[in-house]
């Protein structure tokens, strides 16, 4: 079948996470397979599949290729279903469209209409390679040439490849830097000479994390966080970095502004638990029912006295709504970064989440889902009131509380 004549497509009015339940139980009903079969056929774990399929994680690009791959007939197009679950497509053959050379490199395979087994022959490599490649291990130069002269030319040429990705062309201090990991990495986690190539590479590399840090720190007009932050997103870098995939500075880059912004958000804390914690919810019923019986938005004073509590109570609760509406609202790139655009290295580390994201997931799957809707996808508060069929006056409050309760270190 080809990809024009396959029909699943996902409605356009859905978040990420209902596109990809939707995906997932189309896939199952096309393939008539049960959830572990599905798992076993993409070779993802059993949980990873349910997760998408409750809608708790969003299917990852690596799961929809190894899909297509597996199953090329399932009824959907990689054109289609990649853009709705937040994944970019962008289906063009100029290089200098495309984020990064594994990107591009799917993307000339899905075009091609190739399978892997198909697309390693044609370029003689192993299946295993070709995936690899496609989840981020850098290509030689042999590689790219054979890539270029058997798919792009006389379109593009092996030089406007290599132009197009920053990844490829790395610097004589990167290229040096990444020898020096393969060495070491080669050497057994006990030996000594591993542990002190390690201490020698973190120790050349001071200077260059100093002025990482210290722009990072500019850029988010928290100057003093330089000095806090280059140790630590140094050393983390060392241990974690994988030279097969890229080159240190870059690595190095990514996990200082993950730091930085794990202690913006740390030190986001301004009492605002021990108010929502105390009458935030005693305070949100008694909103909810004057505005029902007065037909209007009460006063601090008439939700005090329906409440019995001091006016100064629903007053600090008030404020503390707006303090958490104003962090997040100034912060909401940041917000985003750091919920979802998580290295896969800090992912896989125990423990590496950061405070913002065990909170996240600590909130009710009602919260998830409009913070999600209203910040990630970007939809406005009507649009939201029809997909989760509430009314525009619920989403609006209820998107305040989620907020307020994110921004509380008592969630």
């Amino acid at each position: 079948m080809t990809q024009e004549n396959r029909c699943v497509t996902i409605p356009r009015k859905m978040s990420r996470r209902q596109a990809g339940r939707f995906f997932i139980e189309a896939v199952l009903d096309a393939l008539q397979m049960r959830p572990a079969e599905l798992s076993a056929l993409t070779g993802h774990a059993p949980t990873t599949v349910s997760r998408y399929r409750a809608g708790k994680r969003v299917p990852t690009m690596g799961f929809v290729l190894d899909l297509i791959d597996e199953a090329p007939n399932a009824g959907f197009a990689v054109d289609q279903v990649a853009p709705r679950l937040g994944h970019p497509w962008r289906g063009a053959k100029d290089p200098s469209g495309h984020r990064n050379f594994a990107e591009f490199f799917f993307t000339i395979r899905v075009m091609a209409g190739l399978k892997r087994n198909q697309f390693a022959i044609r370029l003689g490599l192993t299946i295993d390679c070709v995936r690899e490649i496609e989840r981020g291990v850098l290509p030689d130069e042999a590689l790219i040439r054979r890539f270029v002269r058997t798919f792009l030319r006389p379109d593009y040429s092996k030089r406007d490849v290599i132009a197009a990705f920053s990844q490829l062309r790395p610097d004589e201090r990167a290229r040096e830097l990444r020898d020096k990991f393969f060495e070491f990495q080669d050497l057994a986690k006990g030996d000594p000479s591993r542990k002190s190539m390690e201490n020698a590479i973190i120790e050349e590399c001071v200077p260059m994390a100093q002025r990482i840090a210290s722009a990072v720190a500019w850029r988010y007009r928290r100057p003093e966080l330089a000095e806090e932050i280059w140790g630590l997103g140094l050393v983390q870098a060392v241990r974690d970095h994988d030279p097969r995939r890229g080159f240190l500075p870059g690595y190095l880059k990514a996990r200082i502004r993950g730091l930085a912004r794990g202690a913006i958000w740390s030190r986001m804390q301004s009492g605002v638990g021990t108010a929502l914690r105390d009458y935030g919810f005693a305070v949100r019923e008694a909103e909810e029912f004057l505005l029902q019986d007065f037909g209007r938005s009460p006063s601090e004073f008439e939700v005090a006295q329906h409440l019995d509590v001091p006016v100064e109570v629903v007053r600090e609760v008030a404020q503390a709504f707006v303090a958490s509406d104003v962090l997040y609202t100034e912060h909401l790139d940041l917000l985003m970064q750091d919920v979802i655009d998580m290295s896969l290295a800090s992912r896989e580390r125990e423990g590496g989440d950061s405070n913002l994201v065990r909170r996240l997931r600590r909130l009710s799957g009602v919260d998830q889902e409009l913070l999600y809707l209203f910040y990630f996808d970007q939809f406005t508060i009507s649009e939201i009131a029809e997909v989760t069929r509430s009314s525009e006056a619920d989403v609006s409050s209820g998107l305040k509380w989620a907020l307020a309760r994110l921004c509380s270190e008592d969630t």
